[in-house]
């Protein structure tokens, strides 16, 4: 006698309902996919690619934290280029006032006059110098004095550097201070432009020392000029480098989490084929007959 083994009616509609519902588990998967546009929207969807999502998210959010450091520093020093060379070009205009005044055509009222403009300009470096950004003195180094430079021309900063950090194991400094654009001590912008401004009136013939004098404040000056424009270049690449690595993980991401539309699409439409044709066969398979009620 040949035993047949056969599954009861019940194990049958609870397979069949067990395999129409993974299906139908499926293909909302997978038209969440499409309307959503992310293949991922829960970490058991694909846990090693939430994984890598996660650490391409992690560096995507340093890096934008670094690209606003960099443009925090740049808007600084950027001000700051703006007023140092506003400073270079009121040097240079004086020394073109003490050339004038060492001209033996110069007479008194001409001295006269070319002291008062270089007061004049004293007055105009002194605003400059004492320009702000975000609150803060531009040259007044990490110190919280209101100015940089006091009205008789003394510095009341400090000499601490103020920098950004453009990444966790490196900074770029982003400011100049006051002496480092004007000189020191009794040498300083203030007081050479102070002695041109008493010898233009009262002895002309120390005129030739302050020119040496200028000079040297002057160069001074142009230094902190060039480094302040390194620092902008400096600041300028990092951004750009920045930004190009932004690009790259924004697509690495998008890898990672986007859907294939066309693939997604396609797959979408062969399940339902599917679970609409298997939905067919499990309602033919599972019609009750006679017999059924009978045993």
């Amino acid at each position: 006698m040949v035993l047949i083994d056969r599954m009861s009616t019940p194990s049958q509609h609870l397979q069949s309902m067990d395999m129409l519902s993974a299906a139908q588990e499926r293909m909302n998967r997978l038209q969440d996919q499409v309307s959503s546009g992310k293949a991922i929207s829960r970490a058991s969807d694909d846990p090693s690619a939430t994984q890598s999502a996660m650490k391409l998210r992690a560096e995507y959010t340093r890096l934008t934290q670094v690209k606003l450091n960099v443009d925090n520093g740049l808007l600084r020093l950027n001000a700051t280029m703006d007023q140092v060379d506003s400073i270079n070009n009121q040097l240079l205009r004086v020394q073109d006032l003490l050339v004038q005044g060492q001209q033996p055509s110069a007479t008194e009222n001409v001295r006269s006059a070319l002291a008062a403009e270089v007061n004049v300009l004293k007055e105009t470096l002194l605003f400059a110098i004492n320009s702000d950004f975000a609150g803060r003195q531009l040259f007044s180094g990490s110190s919280g004095a209101a100015t940089a430079y006091d009205n008789a021309g003394n510095y009341l900063g400090d000499t601490t550097a103020v920098s950004t950090r453009v990444d966790p194991d490196s900074t770029v400094r982003t400011d100049v201070n006051g002496p480092e654009v004007l000189g020191t001590g009794a040498a300083n912008a203030f007081a050479v432009l102070t002695s041109i401004a008493s010898n233009l009136v009262n002895d002309p013939s120390s005129l030739a020392a302050d020119s040496t004098s200028l000079d040297a404040v002057i160069n001074t000056a142009r230094g902190a000029q060039a480094t302040v424009g390194t620092r902008i270049t400096q600041l300028t690449e990092l951004r750009d480098l920045a930004a190009a690595k932004e690009v790259d993980l924004a697509e690495a991401l998008s890898a990672v989490e986007d859907t294939d539309l066309t693939k997604t699409i396609m797959e979408l439409t062969l399940q339902q084929t599917g679970y609409e044709a298997a939905l067919h066969a499990t309602a033919s398979v599972m019609q009750p007959s006679l017999m059924d009620f009978l045993r």
